[in-house]
Parts: structure tokens; C-alpha cells; sequence
């Protein structure tokens, strides 16, 4: 039987973020490329985390050469189905928007599903800002197949009516460990581990460190720097308020490093009001070893955790009243196997796997 042919338009890393994380996975994955005849493009635009969301010389050479990369493999390649990663605003949508006439032109020439994959909420907002944005918009998603990463983001497209249906995939991360060793320690360890993006609550975090510093409470901050003045606010206020004992920044990490940190913390706390938060893979990966989670209402955030895996905040000026909270009562074993049984029924990367290949599989009237 001759395999559907998927050509996949995807971000994939340098820079690491949810979206190229997620495209690195799809890309390697051996039960996808068996399932389906594959053909990968790599969206470039940022080589780092500050380089988002800037316009350049570079960008524009990349975009064209995107526009090449994609007519070419329509031509060549003539998939019977199409993934792409879509932008929600800015620049990139309008670079979205200019890629997406080509399969709007292949699609009258031959029957072919169109997903887009959504990895970030803020539609409702874009549109809400000129009548030109939302019919562009709206234009943009015609005929397609949304994939939102849980329910709780679709009222983000309650406003646009030309797509034609929605499925969910939420996103996985990779099982590291095969089992938990719960350890009742006299300290408390806590972590953030994000993009050190201000509003994703990393300074948050660090003021709590100073409000708790007379406590056996330790604070361990890993992720990469959005831009410099961030960086020196942040260590002149470690400085400042004595915190050099109580505060360790291990800047970017990955693979053993990143595991080991999440094996010695014992709360993940992650205070974000990013406004385009939709579903941090660094909650899920807190969830896989065992470690319970406090964070915010944000995009997917209350469909990841429940009243036993963490405790979802209201007010970020009540967050020491929560972390008290959070040691009296998820600092114990129950917990920690209920974290990590959660993590392995719902956020595995065989889940994600298998909920790409049924979507894919999929035939066009269902």
C-alpha cells in the first residue's frame, strides 16, 4: 500500500523553544517517517531567543529562500498532505501568510489536507487590533485543518469561521528516568527552568528567594537570557539582597545537566503571564520526575495540571502563601508517584507519536 505523502514545514532548533522542540522530535521520530513518506522543511528565522520577533536583512534572504524550498518540494515532491507550524502575529505571520499562496495554488490542482499547528495562543488578540488582520487571518486559515495543543485554546479562534476543523495534540516530552526515588529532605529545593523571559515569572521567583531567605529554601534558575539588561538586573539583585547562598544560575542546559537539576529540586514553580503561554513543555517535564508544579491559569496550563499534581495561581502576590502551601501538603511520595503517573498517561512522546499519526491518517471526510 503506497504511503501518504506528508511534507512537513517546521521549526527545529538552534533556537530551543516548545515549537522547534517539537519539530526536532517529528523530524527524528522513526514511527512517523515509517508511517508516513516525509519531506521536512526547516523554517529559519531567529538564531536565538532575542532574535524573535526582529526584522533583518537575513530574515528576508530566509524567507525567500523558504518560499524556493516550499514551491520546489510541492512541484517535486506533490504531497497528499501538508503540517506546517503557523505564526500568530507579527512578522512571521505576514511571512506565513506569503508561503501559504503556494499551497492555496497547489490545492485547486490537486486534493491535499492542509493542518496548521498551533503552538502559541493570541489569535483573538491580533484580530481584535484592525479589520485587515482578522480578514487576513481569516483568509489564512480558509479550508484548514487547526491542530491546537488542548481544548482550552480553541475560544482563542471563536472569531474566525473559515477553518474547517480542529484536533487536538497535546504536547510530550521525553521520559528520562524509569522511576522515581522520593527523598523527605530538611531543605527545600525550588526550580525554574524557562527562557529567562520576564514574563514568564523568573524574577518572580527571585523576589520570593529574597522574601524567604531566613528559610532552608533554595533557588535554582536555569534558562537562556531574552537580552542583557534582564541579565544584570537580575545578578545586581542577588547582590543587592544578599541572595549569592540561596540563588545558583546555571544559564542554558540540556540533557544530564538539566535532568540532574530536576532530580535534586522538589517544587517547579513557573509564575508566567506570558500573553502568548499556551503549553510549557518545562511543566511536563517537571510532571516526568516526579516533581509537583506551581504556575498560573495561562493557555493550557489548568488542562496539565490537577488539584493533586500542583496548585494553579490567582495572584502572583500571593506566591509565598502558595509555596507554604505547596510544601505542607505535595512534599511527599503520594505526590510524587501521582506527578509522575499523570506525566506517563497523557504527556509521553508515544502519545504525541501516536496522536500525529491518527491525525494524519485521518481521511478527509471524517
Amino acid at each position: 500500500m503506497q504511503k501518504i505523502k506528508v511534507l512537513s514545514i517546521l521549526h527545529r532548533s538552534p533556537p530551543s523553544h516548545g515549537a522547534s522542540k517539537v519539530g526536532d522530535f517529528i523530524s527524528s521520530s522513526k514511527n512517523i517517517n515509517e508511517a508516513f513518506e516525509c519531506y521536512y522543511i526547516t523554517i529559519k528565522s531567529s538564531d536565538t531567543i532575542s532574535d524573535i520577533g526582529k526584522i533583518s536583512f537575513k530574515k528576508i534572504y530566509l524567507v525567500i529562500e523558504l518560499y524556493i524550498k516550499v514551491l520546489w518540494a510541492l512541484i517535486s515532491f506533490r504531497p497528499d498532505k501538508i503540517y506546517f507550524t503557523a505564526s500568530i502575529s507579527g512578522v512571521a505571520f505576514y511571512r506565513d501568510l506569503f508561503i501559504s499562496s503556494l499551497w492555496k495554488i497547489y490545492k485547486v490542482f490537486k486534493n491535499v489536507d492542509i493542518h496548521y499547528h498551533y503552538h502559541t495562543k493570541g489569535i483573538n488578540n491580533f484580530i481584535s487590533t484592525s479589520t485587515m488582520n482578522k480578514k487576513l487571518t481569516s483568509f489564512f486559515l480558509t479550508d484548514i485543518n487547526l491542530i491546537l495543543l488542548s481544548p482550552l485554546l480553541l475560544p482563542d479562534f471563536e472569531n474566525i469561521k473559515s477553518f474547517n476543523k480542529v484536533n487536538y495534540l497535546p504536547n510530550g516530552v521525553e521520559n528520562n528516568i524509569s522511576n522515581i526515588d522520593f527523598i523527605k529532605k530538611d531543605r527545600v529545593d525550588i526550580l525554574y527552568l524557562s527562557n529567562m523571559i520576564k514574563s514568564k515569572g523568573y524574577f518572580d521567583v527571585l523576589e520570593l528567594a529574597e522574601k524567604t531567605k531566613d528559610r532552608d529554601i533554595y533557588y535554582h534558575f536555569a534558562g537562556g537570557w531574552q537580552n542583557s539588561s534582564d541579565k544584570e538586573e537580575f545578578f545586581r539583585y542577588i547582590e543587592e539582597n544578599n541572595l549569592s547562598n540561596k540563588v545558583i544560575f546555571y544559564g542554558f542546559i540540556d540533557g544530564t545537566e538539566k535532568s540532574n537539576l530536576f532530580n535534586k529540586c522538589d517544587i517547579f514553580i513557573f509564575p508566567t503571564r506570558y500573553k502568548n503561554e499556551a503549553f510549557p513543555l518545562t511543566i511536563l517535564e517537571a510532571l516526568s520526575y516526579g516533581v509537583p508544579v506551581i504556575s498560573t491559569d495561562e493557555g493550557s496550563i489548568p488542562y496539565i495540571l490537577d488539584e493533586k499534581s500542583g496548585i494553579i495561581l490567582n495572584d502572583l502576590e500571593n506566591l509565598e502563601d502558595t509555596l507554604d502551601r505547596a510544601i505542607d501538603t505535595l512534599l511527599n511520595e503520594e505526590t510524587s508517584i501521582y506527578c509522575r503517573d499523570r506525566y506517563l498517561n497523557n504527556f509521553t512522546l508515544e502519545r504525541f507519536e501516536n496522536n500525529f499519526i491518527n491525525i494524519f491518517k485521518e481521511s478527509r471526510d471524517v
